[in-house]
Formats: C-alpha cells, sequence, structure tokens
C-alpha cells in the first residue's frame, strides 16, 4: 500500500462525519459477473445503561442480481425489533452498484453504490451515493465506503448526512479471514473484530461474517453483534 492512501486511509477514519446509520456491513466495490445472491443480515444490541437499545433486534433480508460484469441490483426488505414492541416489516430498500475499476488496474479498486430507502413506520424518505475503495496488499485488505445521503420526510427534518465503514483483514484462508470494522458517524462510534469465511460448492459460494463491534461513546450501544449469510448462485 502506498505510504500516501496508507494516511488518507486514517485520516479518513478519524473525520468520519456526520449522520445517523445502523451498524451494517462493509461492502466492496467487485460485482460478481451474471450472479444471483440471497442475503440475510441480522443486528443485535445489548445496552444496560439505554433501555431503548438493550435487546434491539435488526433483520434484513435481500435478493441481488448482477446484469453486466460490472453492474447489479439488489432489493432488500427490513424488520426491526424494538425492545418491549413487535416485531415489524417497516424499511424497504434498493441498491446498485457499479464497479468503476478492474480489479489490480490502479493502486485501489473502486465502485459506486446507489441507495434509496423508504421507512413507512417514520414516513421518510433517504437517497444516497457511496464510494467504495479496496486495496489488497499481500494477505491484507482495506475497504473504505464513504457515503454521502439525503434524507426527508414529513416527520424528521430534511438533511444531508455522511457515513464511514471500513474493514481491515487478513485473507489467512476462503474459510476464515480475520478482520478490523470500525463504523462512524454523528450518532455511532464502534469498532471490534470480525470473521468471514466463504465455503464454495462447484460455481455456488456461500459467504458469512460474524461481528462484535463495541460502542465508544454515549450514544452507541455497548455491544453490537451482526451476522451476515449469503448464497450467490
Amino acid at each position: 500500500m502506498r505510504r500516501d492512501s496508507f494516511y488518507l486511509f486514517f485520516f479518513l477514519l478519524y473525520l468520519s462525519p456526520l449522520a445517523y446509520a445502523e451498524i451494517d456491513k462493509v461492502y466492496h466495490p467487485y460485482v460478481e459477473a451474471y450472479k444471483k445472491e440471497l442475503e440475510y443480515r441480522t443486528l443485535y444490541k445489548n445496552d444496560n445503561n439505554q433501555s431503548h437499545l438493550d435487546g434491539l433486534q435488526v433483520h434484513s433480508l435481500s435478493f441481488a442480481m448482477s446484469l453486466t460484469e460490472q453492474f447489479s441490483l439488489e432489493a432488500y426488505v427490513i424488520a426491526r425489533n424494538p425492545p418491549m414492541d413487535r416485531f415489524s416489516v417497516s424499511t424497504f430498500e434498493l441498491e446498485a452498484k457499479y464497479q468503476l475499476t478492474e480489479q489490480g488496474e490502479y493502486w485501489a479498486d473502486w465502485g459506486l453504490l446507489f441507495e434509496l430507502e423508504r421507512d413507512t413506520a417514520l414516513n421518510k424518505w433517504e437517497g444516497g451515493v457511496s464510494l467504495l475503495s479496496e486495496k489488497q496488499w499481500g494477505r491484507w485488505n482495506g475497504t473504505i465506503n464513504f457515503s454521502i445521503d439525503y434524507e426527508y420526510g414529513s416527520g424528521i427534518q430534511d438533511e444531508f448526512e455522511t457515513v464511514l465503514h471500513s474493514q481491515i483483514k487478513y485473507r489467512a484462508s476462503p474459510l476464515i479471514e480475520p478482520a478490523i470494522e470500525l463504523y462512524m458517524d454523528e450518532e455511532t462510534r464502534g469498532i471490534g473484530p470480525a470473521l468471514l469465511g466463504t465455503v464454495r460448492t462447484g460455481h455456488n459460494k456461500l459467504k458469512w461474517e460474524l461481528g462484535v463491534i463495541f460502542g465508544f461513546n454515549g450514544r452507541t450501544a455497548n455491544e453490537n453483534v451482526r451476522f451476515l449469510l449469503d448464497y450467490e448462485f
């Protein structure tokens, strides 16, 4: 990794700006040509000091399809189960990813992610664009997602938001890749370890991720356990 890109990586982590976003996942800039994916994600928050966060569960189910070698679409249904409240499906999201560069073509690989989300419970819309960047050096990978979103609706103040997700992982083997992840925005400050892996069955792949993100400010849950299961066919 070039020294200037190394400094830029940590400079962006430090400046990670202003918005509210769930601890979720880190997106990679690549598109698998003419593939389909089924993905399930869940997030569980544990925080004895904040009753509105303690026990909160977020579940999402999505279907993705790559339409070309560089472009894919993904549709989400998202449900939340707040503490002392009922499970409800209230959020729908559409994502489009475009791979800008070929892997290894430049000093880093680049992509764009476009998102449109509708939250019926809060009566709000959110649209955004993310710059996805990934750099490989040896067995290490560094990934940054930098997003600018616009949120509007009748029950909220219209505003622009910025979000940063990042990950550094070690490619020990396809089955197990240890990583460190960082999530930062106005409401969220979280860092913690994760394990990732891929199981191949012929032309199909089953990907899994498990992470424990520890909050380090007063507005982030103490422990945030995230799990992802993705079947690519």
